[in-house]
């Protein structure tokens, strides 16, 4: 069997800011991007970089934050975690730098029979959650968790639902440790409710024990996916294994 090859957009860094002590927001465009469309959450794309380090290319997924609607430009949000040959890109990243990227893959549609979701995730998931928090419409409620460092880590979330948004500090603890509390002590919820989270796996995977055990939420509606494992060398958004 053979695979088809998927096509791949050349790209220009337009622009890089910090978004938060750790995260760094990348704005891609150019000419090359005029074909891309990006147009449900968590989408994601494979973005290829070279490593500083030795100049070697490497192949990572990162979710698409936002596809700008009037110009073809996207934004990637890249945890600055100081491991790993894409995140060490993403320091020294400048623009007018050229890249390549396959998709986007990956799609999520809310279920209009659901009338309250449940999403969490560490910074790694910070931006697939954020953009299904955003796509949520306006009478549908919820709680959004999300882990942190510190209060300084926090950023803005805009959504027409009506959301709770708590931001959890992990205050030194080991990542994903406050997230899972958090999210093993949230009340239940009153209404048919849908789950989402993503992060590091040895808590996600007791998050989803949570969802399925205690919430009665089977895999229709309940999402949980471990997106990189403590101390490994490189965070990598899993989402390109599904």
């Amino acid at each position: 069997m053979f695979r088809t090859r998927r096509s791949l957009h050349t790209a220009t860094v337009e622009a890089v800011s910090l978004i938060a002590p750790r995260m760094a927001r990348i704005t891609l465009g150019g000419p090359g991007m005029s074909a891309f469309r990006c147009e449900e959450p968590t989408q994601w794309v494979k973005l290829h970089v070279p490593d500083p380090r030795d100049g070697r290319t490497v192949g990572r997924a990162y979710t698409v934050r936002h596809q700008h609607p009037s110009e073809p430009r996207i934004d990637i949000d890249v945890v600055l975690h100081g491991n790993g040959p894409a995140a060490r890109w993403a320091e020294t990243a400048h623009v007018g730098q050229e890249v390549s990227f396959g998709g986007p893959r990956g799609s999520f549609r809310p279920d209009p029979g659901v009338g309250c979701y449940l999403l969490a995730g560490d910074e790694s998931a910070q931006p697939a959650v954020l953009t299904i928090a955003e796509s949520l419409p306006a009478g549908v409620r919820g709680t959004v968790y999300l882990e942190v460092e510190g209060p300084e880590a926090e950023t803005e979330v805009h959504t027409r639902a009506a959301l709770d948004v708590v931001w959890v500090h992990r205050s030194g603890r080991a990542k994903g440790e406050a997230l899972r509390d958090a999210v093993l002590k949230a009340p239940a919820p009153e209404r048919r409710a849908y789950a989402w989270a993503a992060g590091e796996s040895g808590a996600v995977r007791e998050i989803r024990r949570h969802f399925q055990q205690n919430l009665g939420l089977d895999r229709q509606r309940a999402y949980a996916k471990g997106y990189w494992k403590r101390d490994e060398p490189d965070h990598r958004d899993p989402l390109a294994s599904d």
